[in-house]
């Protein structure tokens, strides 16, 4: 067997063995960026929820100003059933 040919085909495994190496380092690192986005959105969806539920309507003069006030009772009233 020529040698050229075993030194070809041994670059060439080792060429696939690279780009599986990137292409699943690519992939964990798309995934964790997701997981991440999804962590960082439900903690702050679940300090904006505790916040809304530690309103009264006492504190809320700016919010009924503003008309916002009856947003954040829907919200509260849905949340509640």
């Amino acid at each position: 067997m020529n040698y050229d040919l075993v030194n070809l085909i041994q670059l060439m495994f080792l060429v696939i063995g690279f780009a599986g190496i990137i292409s699943y380092t690519v992939y964990s690192y798309k995934n964790f960026k997701n997981r991440a986005k999804e962590k960082i959105t439900r903690n702050i969806l679940t300090v904006w929820l505790s916040f809304i539920k530690k309103l009264r309507p006492e504190d809320c003069i700016v919010y009924e100003k503003y008309g916002i006030w009856i947003y954040l009772v829907r919200f509260k009233i849905e949340m509640m059933f």
